[in-house]
């Protein structure tokens, strides 16, 4: 975007093109953005995640986890929460309001999960839960596996802690930031279909 268009349809289809793309690119900015939640503390809790799939006609953002995270605990409590997108070179931040649903040992996440490699799987296959204290500096994994990956039989082992956290996106604030002049918009969606304000960034 190296020019601002002033059609709000024309910026919503850009934003879904560059989620598109962000899915399969690993060096395209928006493949990890912030992921934040509410803790059952009623805290707030932010981590970098990777996006692995925007659904463009249920408008839903995807990540994968494990499901012994602290912060599957929390959505299943509050499931309210948000990512951050940032491009610098774009100058375009993109902050997202979803609502998430945790899936673990069923369709979505079988789904997901036969597509997922080797390397992957092996981040599910740790004995300790993620957050859990260690006496040493470790990730987990076990050492037979060390510098290698599973083999696809003993990978299996760990989709019982694999999960799919599906992001149904409520609205997105698009700002984009130009020394001529910042422009910043709310797009909210109600069954689907989007609305759209500007507003004073």
């Amino acid at each position: 975007m190296n020019s601002f268009n002033k059609n709000p349809k024309i910026i919503y289809n850009n934003i879904k093109k560059l989620l598109i793309e962000s899915v399969n690119d690993r060096n395209h900015t928006f493949h990890t953005p912030v992921f934040s939640n509410i803790t059952k503390e009623n805290k707030i809790q932010s981590r970098v995640v990777v996006l692995r799939k925007f659904d463009e006609k249920e408008l839903k953002l995807n990540f994968h986890t494990d499901y012994r995270s602290p912060k599957i605990r929390d959505l299943l409590i509050n499931n309210k929460s948000y990512f951050l997108f940032y491009d610098f070179k774009l100058k375009l931040q993109l902050r997202i309001e979803t609502i998430s649903k945790v899936n673990n040992n069923n369709k979505i996440s079988k789904k997901a999960w036969t597509k997922t490699s080797l390397n992957s799987r092996k981040c599910y296959l740790t004995s300790k839960s993620p957050s859990s204290k260690t006496k040493i500096p470790e990730d987990g994994i076990s050492e037979h596996l060390i510098g290698i990956s599973p083999t696809l039989e003993e990978s299996e082992n760990g989709f019982i802690n694999f999960a799919v956290v599906e992001n149904k996106i409520v609205s997105i604030d698009w700002l984009y930031l130009k020394y001529s002049g910042h422009r910043r918009m709310k797009i909210k969606f109600k069954s689907k279909k989007p609305t759209y304000n500007w507003i004073i960034p």
